[in-house]
């Protein structure tokens, strides 16, 4: 059987092979060059644990407009530490970043070596993800 050779297929084949490589190049540019516009507020939080406190409430404050919910949390607490939140996740919307609009309840072990330590409060939009340190203070008395 013989072959017949027909360039206009290859070329065709081709062009389309570019364009899909042109899409998928401007798509990967324009999701490259998005920047958040929202951001999650340093307010430099500190909180003391003593014998008779061993939680306490971290603010989330947001400056900016999201479309997406925001979930918060927090890490690197002390080895048992946990946390529940309120308020989260933060339904799409804006802020001015003065209103606390979710709170991170945060519990320690009775047990937790005296202290400083520095946990991060994060927030996720599922693209963009920030963080801001918060600092826990573990004494024997707080003074309260």
């Amino acid at each position: 059987m013989r072959r017949i050779f027909v360039p206009f297929r290859k070329t065709w084949l081709f062009s389309m092979l570019l364009a899909a490589v042109l899409v998928v190049g401007v798509a990967t540019t324009v999701y490259a060059q998005t920047t958040p516009t929202w951001q999650l507020m340093n307010y430099h939080q500190s909180s003391c644990f003593d014998t008779n406190v061993h939680d306490t409430y971290y603010g989330i404050w947001i400056k900016g407009t999201w479309s997406h919910q925001i979930n918060v949390g927090i890490t690197h607490l002390p080895t048992g530490g946990a946390y529940t939140t309120d308020y989260a996740p933060i339904a799409p919307g804006s802020s001015d970043g003065v209103g606390s609009l979710a709170y991170v309840h945060t519990t320690i072990p009775t047990n937790t070596p005296l202290g400083n330590y520095t946990a991060r409060l994060w927030a996720n939009d599922g693209t963009t993800r920030e963080t801001v340190p918060v600092t826990l203070v573990v004494k024997t008395s707080c003074g309260y």
